[in-house]
This record gives C-alpha cells, sequence and structure tokens, in this order.
C-alpha cells in the first residue's frame, strides 16, 4: 500500500467512526439494540397514532421494519416495498427470532411473519388457509412466550363490540412452526397488546373494559341499557391491564389505582423488573374515534398512585434492562424514539427520522427467560362464540365460581375501593352475553342463575358456564341492588372463565381479584369491617375531614384529608356502629402520623375500647400508649356486637391545644349467626 493510499485509509477509517460518534451522540446514550417499526402517519381523520386502539389498530399507511444497534446506526431489515405496512415486532427470548404483523398490499388484512434478526429466513408465522369463522380478519400485536409460543390478538371469533360496531380482539395462541393455534381469551369487547411479566410469566394484556347492561329495579331481568332505567352508577369504559395463565386461567386486575377509572387505564401495558406497571393513558379512556393526545401512566409496584411523567404526547412503553423505559414521544407532532427513568428523568431521544413514526420498540438481544407455566389447558374453547341459551346450561362446559367473602375490605393503604356493607339476604344473579352480531349492542343479556350468599358472605357455584363473558349484581332480600361508597354493587364489565377450571376471590369491589384469598373458607370470613360502619364522634376539629376518615383504609395522606382529629382531648370518644351484630376478634388503632406539617400531632398514651351490644356494655380493653405507627391491637374474647366505642383517656402533645385523634381504625371480625 502506498502512502496515498494509506492516508486514503486512514480518513475512510476516521470518517466511519465520526459517523458512528456522530449517530450515538445524535440518538443519545447507551440503549441495547432495538427493532421498531417506522410507519407513515394516518391520512384520514381519526387516530393519532397508527395501531393505538381499537379504531387504530388497523390502519395501515404504509412502513418499515427498522433496527437501531447498540451504537446508535440505523438500518432496515427488509428491502422497501416487501411489505406495505408492518406493526408490533417482538423478539424471541434467545433474540435470534423476530415475529411482527404486516400488511402486504394496500386494502388486505394484518398478518403475523416471523424473521431472523439478521433478516434472513422471512416466513408466514400461520398458514395462510387456517380455519376462521370469520372471513375477513386481522391478526395484530405477537408477543413470545417463556416457553417458544406466541400469543396474540385477533379478530377471528365472531363478536362485535358493545360500543362502535368493531370486530372484537381476543388472544390466541400458537407454536413457533405455526401449529397448535388455540383461542386462550372470552373477551366481550376486546384483548389487545399482550407481553409478558417478566417475574411471574404470566400473559398481561389491554382489555376493554364496558359493559352496556346496567342494573335497574324497574326492569324484570334487573339489567337495562336505558340509562333513565337504570341504577345510578358511573360511566365505566376504558382499557386497562389485566393478567391471566398463557393458557388463559386466572384472570385477574395486573395493577393500576381502581379507586378512579382514569387511573386505573393502561392501554398497551409493560412490566418493569421490579413489577411496575406503565401503560397508555388518554380521553376518552376507551380510545374511541378521534381520542386525544395519548400519555404515559407509572403505577410503581403494580398497585399504586398513578403518575403521569411530563413525557407529552407518548405511547408504547418498552422496559430496558437499567430500569429505564423507551418509549414514542411526540415532538412537534412527529413520533419518534426516547428513553428516560419511569419518574420522567433523563428523557432523551435516540431515534427520530423525519416524516415518519416511530413506534413500538422491542428488545433485539438476548433477555432473562421468565418462569414458564407448563400447565395445559384442559380443552380449547369453542370455535365460535356462544349464541345459544342452552349452551348455558349444558353442564358439560362449565367452570366453578367461589367467592369466600363477598363482604371483604383490601387491606389497609392499598388503591382499592370498599366492598358492600354487611347484609343478610343477600344473593347474586350471574348473567352471559350471547353473541348477537347483527343485533344493536351486539349481544343479548341473559340471567343465568340467580343464588344465595351464604350468611358469611360465600358464594359457591358449580356449573357455570365457561368460556362465555359474564358478569354479577348482588340485591338484597327485596331484589334491591347493593349499593357502596362507589356505586351499585353490578359488575361495569365482563369476565370469563375456562373450562374446567374454578375462579377463587374475596371481596366485590373495582380490583377484587389482585386481592389476597385466604387459604381456607374459615379463614375468609374474617376481615375489616370497619369500613361498613357509620362512624360518630364526640367532636371534629374544624377543617378536619371527620369521623368517618377514620375507617376509609388509609393511615396515610395529606394535609387533613385522612383520618380524624377532635376538637379537645381528654374525654373525646369516636364511635362505630354496624347494622348486623358481627364477632369481633380485635381492634387495631392507628396513631396520626408524626410530621413537621401536623403540627400539634395528638400521641395516644391511654385509650379504652368499650364493645356494645344493643346499648350495653359486654366487654372492656384498656390499651397502654403511645400508639405503634405500625398499629395497636385491642384484643377481644369473640365477644359479638354491634357497636364499639373508644374513649382517649390520656393524651401527650406538643405545644398548643393536645387533640384526640386517630389515623384509621381496622376491625377484624365475622358476621354472626343471630
Amino acid at each position: 500500500m502506498n502512502r496515498f493510499d494509506l492516508r486514503r485509509s486512514t480518513a475512510l477509517l476516521l470518517a466511519g467512526v465520526v459517523l458512528v460518534i456522530a449517530a450515538t451522540s445524535a440518538y443519545g446514550p447507551s440503549v441495547p439494540a432495538l427493532v421498531f417499526v417506522s410507519r407513515n402517519p394516518l391520512k384520514a381523520a381519526g387516530p393519532e397514532v397508527p395501531g393505538l386502539g381499537p379504531y387504530g389498530r388497523a390502519g395501515a399507511a404504509g412502513g418499515r421494519l427498522m433496527v437501531r444497534t447498540a451504537t446508535g446506526a440505523l438500518r432496515g431489515l427488509l428491502p422497501r416495498g416487501r411489505f406495505f405496512d408492518v406493526s408490533d415486532p417482538a423478539v424471541s427470548y434467545d433474540g435470534r427470532t423476530i415475529a411482527f404483523a404486516a400488511i402486504a398490499a394496500p386494502g388486505e388484512r394484518w398478518r403475523l411473519w416471523r424473521i431472523g434478526a439478521d433478516g434472513r429466513s422471512l416466513a408466514a408465522l400461520i398458514a395462510a388457509d387456517s380455519t376462521s369463522a370469520v372471513p375477513r380478519f386481522d391478526d395484530l400485536d405477537p408477543c413470545w412466550l417463556p416457553d417458544g409460543r406466541l400469543v396474540f390478538a385477533s379478530t377471528r371469533l365472531a363478536m362485535v363490540a358493545q360500543e362502535g360496531g368493531l370486530p372484537v380482539t381476543n388472544l390466541w395462541q400458537v407454536n413457533a412452526d405455526g401449529t397448535g393455534l388455540m383461542r386462550i381469551t372470552t373477551e366481550r369487547n376486546g384483548a389487545e397488546e399482550p407481553t409478558v411479566d417478566p417475574r411471574s410469566g404470566r400473559v398481561v394484556y389491554a382489555r376493554w373494559w364496558t359493559n352496556r347492561w346496567l342494573a335497574s329495579e324497574v326492569d324484570p331481568g334487573g339489567v337495562t341499557t336505558d340509562r333513565t332505567r337504570a341504577v345510578p352508577a358511573d360511566t365505566v369504559n376504558l382499557w386497562h391491564a389485566v393478567s391471566i395463565r398463557p393458557d388463559g386461567d386466572g384472570l385477574r386486575l395486573a395493577g393500576g389505582d381502581p379507586r378512579s377509572r382514569a387511573t386505573t387505564m393502561a392501554y398497551q401495558p409493560a412490566v418493569l423488573a421490579d413489577g411496575s406497571l406503565v401503560g397508555v393513558f388518554a380521553e376518552p379512556l376507551s380510545l374511541g374515534d378521534g381520542h386525544g393526545r395519548p400519555g404515559l401512566q407509572v403505577f410503581r409496584g403494580g398497585f399504586a398512585e398513578a403518575r403521569r411523567p411530563d413525557f407529552g404526547a407518548a405511547c408504547a412503553p418498552l422496559a430496558l434492562p437499567d430500569g429505564r423505559i423507551a418509549f414514542s414521544r411526540a415532538d412537534r407532532g412527529d413520533y419518534g424514539l426516547w428513553v428516560a427513568r419511569p419518574d420522567g428523568g433523563g428523557l432523551t431521544k435516540i431515534v427520530d427520522l423525519p416524516g415518519t413514526l416511530e413506534l413500538d420498540a422491542a428488545l433485539l438481544t438476548p433477555r432473562r427467560r421468565p418462569p414458564v407455566d407448563t400447565g395445559p389447558r384442559t380443552r380449547p374453547p369453542d370455535s365460535v362464540a356462544v349464541a345459544s341459551v342452552e349452551r348455558l346450561h349444558d353442564d358439560v362446559n362449565t367452570f366453578r365460581f367461589d367467592c369466600l367473602n363477598v363482604f371483604s375490605n383490601a387491606p389497609l393503604d392499598q388503591p382499592f375501593p370498599d366492598a358492600v356493607p354487611l347484609q343478610r339476604g343477600v344473593k347474586i344473579r350471574f348473567y352471559a352475553a350471547l353473541s348477537r352480531p347483527l343485533a344493536a349492542g351486539g349481544d343479548t343479556a341473559v340471567l343465568v342463575r340467580e343464588a344465595e350468599v351464604t350468611r358469611w358472605g360465600g358464594v359457591h357455584e358449580d356449573n357455570m358456564p365457561a368460556d362465555v363473558p359474564m358478569f354479577e349484581q348482588l340485591v338484597d332480600a327485596e331484589g334491591r341492588v347493593l349499593r357502596s361508597t362507589k356505586g351499585p354493587a353490578h359488575v361495569a364489565g365482563l369476565n370469563f372463565a375456562s373450562f374446567g377450571s374454578g375462579t377463587k376471590c374475596v371481596g366485590c369491589h373495582v380490583g377484587h381479584s389482585a386481592q389476597f384469598v385466604p387459604i381456607s373458607y374459615d379463614r375468609a370470613r374474617w376481615f375489616n369491617a370497619s369500613p361498613a360502619a357509620s362512624a360518630e364522634a364526640s367532636s371534629s376539629a374544624p377543617g378536619s375531614a371527620g369521623p368517618r376518615a377514620a375507617i376509609d383504609r388509609r393511615t396515610r395522606g395529606e394535609g387533613e384529608s385522612f383520618g380524624w382529629r377532635a376538637a379537645g382531648g381528654v374525654g373525646e370518644f369516636l364511635r362505630l356502629r354496624w347494622k348486623w351484630p358481627i364477632e369481633v376478634r380485635e381492634l387495631v388503632l392507628y396513631p396520626w402520623p408524626a410530621g413537621p406539617s401536623r403540627s400539634p400531632h395528638p400521641q395516644v398514651m391511654e385509650a379504652e375500647v368499650v364493645f356494645l351490644r344493643e346499648g350495653r356494655e359486654v366487654e372492656r380493653t384498656v390499651l397502654k400508649g403511645p400508639l405503634s405507627p405500625g398499629g395497636s391491637h385491642a384484643k377481644s374474647n369473640g365477644v359479638q356486637v354491634d357497636a364499639v366505642e373508644i374513649r382517649f383517656t390520656r393524651l401527650k402533645g406538643g405545644p398548643g391545644p393536645v387533640q384526640a385523634g386517630l389515623a384509621e381504625v381496622e376491625t377484624i371480625a365475622k358476621l354472626v349467626e343471630d
């Protein structure tokens, strides 16, 4: 090599290094290799982002499958023009194979494909002649399972959503070679965007949680679609995140803050290594046609207060190995790929191509395989949606329903609403939604069964129809729908259970499926009965939340938003009353937390707990303080009571007047026979 050639080679090498450095600098910090799609904006009015929500999921405007290397370099994975549009790439756990959805030509339907990470061995994932009850369907959102199979969303089942007349998505499962195709969900309105919880191997997906059938006390069947004839209730129409086993069994809420509808929403869910849930929110919560700008909600630890980092318009979150998230973010209306911490810090752009939307990033690296759930489903569901009343009562396609205690509440400080108040003579109604694609709303509601709730709050029913969308309703002895502080005891969405399975839960409230289920029915009888009580006090300090705040299951909060504080000190009392007698095992008293924002904060040095039945004292316990921040326990001897009174006999405080008060009172009890 002569001197000129050496100088030329050196210059070319340096230029290449400069290009790599420039690419890395332009596209941000260290990020593992990613595969994503670069898509054109949708031209027609409607959803802002192609692939987002029920109206945008099948939108096609043209796009390419792209790779961003760990150095920041970009390349196309397929030749231009091989597909008209692409979406939803997913990478196998060994990092070798990419599954994705694609449209071969304008006007065709979405189908699933697989390709090597090196861009070779392109093949259709499922044979083109696979059977379906629907002649024109879309296959979308592929996701690899830990055992090498894939789960994906599809409109193969002939159902029409209750809103918009859209085809219903459900989740299906298939082997990597295209064999073993099987439906695993029976959602009434939609199941999309599956992912895998890295801790458990469970499938987490977004479900369309709504129900056009409302509770009614004037219609003979107990339900109506006419809101003027319905029991007053808020509107429930949103996408939230649920999880199932890979065989479709064990449906339960995956995360969120169920104390409000908006803070429960989590479309395109992503589960971080620490169990935190990240999902998309927007208005309307149903992601209806023409929905507003999407953003991200973060739920630390899964169930927690919703946090909304200031990312602006954002969607398609992805968990990175170092705890950050990658996601698509709109910068001046043009979506690119960005990374940030879940708290919003470290926001950095990594890819943004002019004129296109960069979406659906997935890690293009080997990663730890989650636990493999090998439990096979007993039998796949029917190939068509259930449309006949006879199928609801065939005593073959069934599951067992067990709710160990409908009155049970979630633990303190967990973001779940209260269960229904204590009641006797309660009945439960089970309804099914039969598929009627040509009828208004796409279904017909049928009362499957009305059953007695045991005196202890239990429901135990065999031969319930499996693989059918269902909802429930609790009524009293006169047929009136039970009410809680959050509205009627009428399931606002629709659930399903697999053939041969059994459901087991406690409580009757939003998020009850995420509540811990005691190991036995006897243990489930014991629960925190405080929220079912009425609360009164000798006095309440001006501006405080009042005595009811001492039984709202919260021991923490800001200012006066939680807990009860009296106007005075020694001699003040708090009284709880129940409509029905209960057997009390113990009371747990929680003091106001100490802190500079709560001055003066009372310290309860001594309190008397008086147990009452029909106005007469049946037992008394003296608690010596100071009360423990983790709760001080006042044990009882299993007394049967209908009221409890807490009397403050000795207090200690800082400067200023000393005021009695409590952050919370737990009453561990069960209903009694008499």
